[in-house]
């Protein structure tokens, strides 16, 4: 293929995997959403009631709560406000009773229910402005609404989180297929005999200038050398500048050091990348091996 084509080929793989994914990572947290939001409309009376006992009575419901304000507000942004780093200590499990935990939401339930009743969006929500508009229809409405919001966020964090694990694992069942495997070695790599040939290890700290990870580390059968992959799927061409810096600053860092033994840096891409973006890399003399073909990989290895 031209380069032209690895990159139409990349955008195209990267759509693909990302709708999808996407779809049923939605309705998985859509149905999940759903369960938290009747149990929040059951305990706070239809949203008329918000109360510190009703968030004492189950604490997930602050989930829900921070949906239905608006606009919406993230575990860590919402946490801040009460004194805490995030919320999702409380919001992902039931906190019980006679419980450190427990002790600690005490302290900050009141003042979040004194902010959910002040920001609550009342044009969705809309019967707690007139009471007489509390129907069945409009109680219906305004869950989809609530749900489907916590939802889409959640199906993008999640999908972030599977796409980094599923193209590392790509990585390994490709380094599997022609021969290699895992390694037995924990801790940090320090210098490239740390591995044998052969083997490989993966989210493993690596001591270049300072200690970073690198997402798969192998040792090379051919040339006994130390390979360390970065993995980087880019769903918005914007992001690609600041992923291929990460990979190029941390080949600067491996490089420094002697005892790795000059490693070879590959990058694993898919995506939206642009001619640059890959010169870019290639300058830092970083391989670039394109996901939607992985059987490159062999030729490093």
């Amino acid at each position: 293929m031209t380069l032209e084509q690895d990159l139409a080929k990349s955008r195209e793989f990267e759509m693909r995997t990302y709708l999808n994914s996407t779809s049923e990572m939605y309705g998985t947290a859509l149905e999940e959403n759903a369960e938290v939001y009747d149990l929040t409309f059951k305990l706070t009376d239809k949203f008329t009631s918000i109360t510190k006992e009703a968030i004492l009575k189950d604490s997930r419901i602050i989930k829900t709560l921070r949906y239905a304000v608006s606009p919406t507000i993230s575990q860590m942004k919402f946490g801040q406000l009460f004194g805490h780093t995030s919320i999702d200590k409380f919001e992902n499990a039931t906190t019980k009773s006679n419980t450190a935990k427990y002790k600690d939401l005490e302290k900050i339930a009141g003042n979040i229910a004194i902010f959910i009743n002040q920001k609550i969006d009342k044009q969705r929500f809309i019967w707690l402005v007139d009471s007489t508009l509390k129907t069945d229809i409009v109680c219906e409405f305004a869950k989809k609404w609530t749900c489907s919001l916590a939802a889409d966020q959640n199906a993008q964090t999640a999908y972030r989180n599977w796409r980094k694990s599923i193209q590392e694992r790509a990585i390994i069942d490709e380094l599997e297929r022609i021969g290699y495997r895992n390694s037995n070695f924990s801790g940090t790599i320090e210098n490239q005999e740390d591995i044998n040939p052969g083997q490989y290890t993966k989210e493993t700290k690596v001591h270049g200038r300072t200690v970073q990870k690198a997402d798969v580390a192998f040792r090379s059968r051919s040339t006994g050398n130390l390979v360390l992959v970065e993995a980087k799927a880019v769903g918005v061409e914007l992001d690609a500048t600041k992923r291929i810096k990460e990979c190029s600053d941390k080949a600067h860092d491996w490089n420094a050091r002697v005892e790795l033994g000059s490693p070879e840096i590959i990058a694993v891409i898919a995506g939206f990348f642009t001619k640059q973006n890959i010169s870019n890399l290639e300058s830092s003399n970083i391989h670039v091996v394109w996901e939607h073909r992985l059987s490159d990989l062999g030729k490093q290895a």
